[in-house]
């Protein structure tokens, strides 16, 4: 069973209704949501939580996308904003084998952004079981 992790923007007022749409789209593969909360932009919130790859489109919501996550210091990202990163650290190299401190990035999460990468402090709102 292939899984994917998705993070799904929201604001807070639009929460509940989303979590019953996401459901009714895809199937859960550990019935978690992950509610996050932008800790600079109180009501912005990020929900995240895995889906079972069952070959359909995989983003069946415009403010989703597909990201990683790392596990020991709870960091979410996605592999381009992770990519630049990397280049920036290593003089414009992108070399799969440089390490990252990843402590920098604790309760982060760290997207795309029009002028390379940008990093969200994030605070765990709720874990909601289904």
């Amino acid at each position: 069973m292939r899984t994917q992790l998705l993070c799904t923007f929201s604001e807070k007022h639009q929460c509940k209704p989303l979590l019953k749409r996401i459901l009714e789209c895809y199937e859960l593969s550990d019935g978690k949501f992950f509610i996050f909360e932008d800790c600079k932009n109180e009501g912005s919130l990020m929900v995240t939580y895995n889906v079972i790859l069952d070959g359909s489109a995989l983003s069946k919501f415009p403010t989703t996308i597909s990201i990683h996550r790392k596990k020991q210091t709870n960091t979410l990202y996605t592999l381009n904003a992770m990519n630049r990163i990397i280049m920036e650290e290593n003089g414009g190299v992108l070399d799969k084998n440089f390490q990252l401190d990843w402590e920098i990035y604790r309760n982060c999460l760290i997207i795309t952004s029009d002028t390379g990468y940008k990093i969200i402090d994030l605070r765990l709102v709720d874990i909601i079981k289904r």
